[in-house]
């Protein structure tokens, strides 16, 4: 709005309401401000207008006043949802160097004294707005670093929670360009800023497993966005810390306790870490320890799988899919881009490995994970997989073994991943043609299940395949 449209008389009366001790007129404004009638609800807001306009600097300490100081729960909420939509950004520069170092102060009160979870969320986002104005002024704010830093620590689970929601704000914090991620290490220009920056975000790793052990997942996973979010904008901040935050993920996912959509998060946390152009080559030299725990745990995700009823009636819609979950269907998916991001050689062999591990299992479902990470690595790897010619026999050998699996499930997988069109399945059709086609047969007489014997072959590469079963069938019949 133009100065012009503000009569002298509002200027006049919003001065002598922003300069006053008395908070009536605010709660005034607040009923009208919340309110649904009109035209006090437009009245309202021309007057909020006419305050940032004209008297920034009354309005912000008038609005933190109230905030801090205010009997009445709704009161302390409103001021801090007024301040938030009037902008922090705006009001801050427009204050003295004396009123900023008061607010800086008693703000920080307010995130130990608030007792209204709404109320603090509010201010926890006024206190990321106000460091990251801070730190674009080039100044620095070590009070709010270390208050950080205590309350992760602490045993008190509110202070544990406004410390995350402040913290992560304050790293992750999207304005302008996303230019104040990277402005925010300003605040850590100390000769001891680098290990502030280190203290804090292990601090904020304990809060959040401490959330996790508290059952707060939707919290944990807001701040696992938050930082997915960090390394998609400025993923250099990470570099230092890399290998601790991914040992700290893996921890995560080989928690049992953690449910599925928590862990869906804190792979596509460590996925957005692969993908980033500054952060993958670290990734991809990961110890060797450390790729298997990440594949390990990404082939967990591919353990849910339902031996569904569906699946065995040949009518059904959804064919082979039956009982797939969608956490399957994200494991999946996962591992493609996963094994995309770090490319064949450093994962291959990792990926073999467990392929081999999960055949040798008692269990159905590893088995048939198994041939789905196989089916996987085959699509990205064929040429690697088919020149070493002990993984192409070995391959060949597991693959006919699980034409006779005793679950019907893991011999579909098996079916299926011979009509893959890779240069692997096609070297394993050349090579070792007699074998496939007499196991295949044998494997269709001997097994019961419906859809197992109703399983066809469509792809042209294995044509002479279908032809003979199809043959021998009619002769026996």
């Amino acid at each position: 709005m133009m100065e012009a449209e503000f009569p002298e008389e509002l200027q006049t009366k919003a001065y002598g309401i922003l300069s006053s001790n008395d908070v009536e007129p605010l709660e005034t404004l607040y009923s009208h401000l919340f309110g649904s009638q009109e035209p006090q609800r437009s009245q309202a807001y021309t007057f909020l207008h006419c305050c940032k306009k004209h008297f920034p600097h009354l309005l912000f300490i008038k609005l933190f006043f109230v905030v801090r100081c205010s009997p009445v729960s709704d009161n302390r909420s409103r001021s801090a949802l007024v301040l938030r939509y009037v902008k922090v950004c705006d009001l801050w520069p427009k204050l003295s160097l004396i009123a900023q170092n008061y607010i800086k102060s008693h703000i920080l009160v307010c995130l130990q004294e608030e007792v209204s979870m709404p109320t603090l969320r509010l201010i926890c986002g006024i206190v990321s707005e106000m460091g990251s104005e801070i730190s674009k002024a080039g100044n620095e704010w070590p009070e709010l670093i270390e208050f950080l830093l205590n309350s992760i620590q602490s045993d008190y689970e509110k202070l544990q929670q406004s410390a995350l929601w402040a913290g992560v704000g304050l790293f992750a914090k999207r304005v302008t360009a996303f230019g104040a991620v990277i402005s925010l290490i300003g605040l850590f220009t100390s000769s001891k800023g680098r290990n502030w920056f280190n203290d804090l975000l292990r601090a904020m790793m304990v809060g959040f497993f401490n959330l996790l052990s508290h059952l707060k997942e939707e919290y944990a996973r807001g701040a696992v966005n938050e930082l997915i979010m960090l390394v998609m904008d400025e993923p250099q901040i990470l570099k230092p810390y890399l290998n601790h935050l991914v040992l700290d993920m893996l921890n995560v996912l080989e928690c049992k306790k953690v449910t599925d959509e928590t862990k869906l998060f804190v792979d596509k946390f460590l996925l957005a870490m692969a993908e980033a152009t500054d952060l993958a080559p670290m990734m991809r030299e990961l110890p060797h320890e450390t790729m298997v725990r990440l594949l390990r745990t990404a082939m967990q995700l591919l353990l849910s799988i339902k031996d569904d009823n569906a699946w065995y009636n040949t009518e059904s819609e959804l064919g082979e899919n039956d009982g797939k979950m969608d956490v399957y269907k994200a494991g999946v998916l996962f591992l493609k881009k996963l094994l995309t991001a770090l490319g064949e050689l450093q994962i291959l062999p990792v990926c073999f490995e467990l392929f081999l591990e999960h055949m040798e299992a008692d269990e159905w479902k590893k088995r048939h994970a198994g041939i789905s990470l196989l089916a996987v690595i085959a699509e990205e790897c064929s040429d690697e997989m088919v020149m070493k010619k002990d993984c192409l026999d070995q391959v060949t050998a597991i693959i006919l073994k699980s034409f006779r699996d005793p679950h019907p499930r893991v011999c579909w997988a098996a079916f299926n991943f011979m009509q893959q069109p890779t240069n692997l399945v096609e070297a394993m059709q050349i090579l070792y043609h007699l074998r496939i086609v007499c196991a295949l047969d044998a494997a269709l007489d001997q097994h019961q299940n419906p859809t197992v014997k109703s399983w066809r072959i469509f792809e042209p590469r294995l044509s002479q395949l279908t032809n003979y079963v199809v043959l021998r069938n009619d002769i026996d019949d």
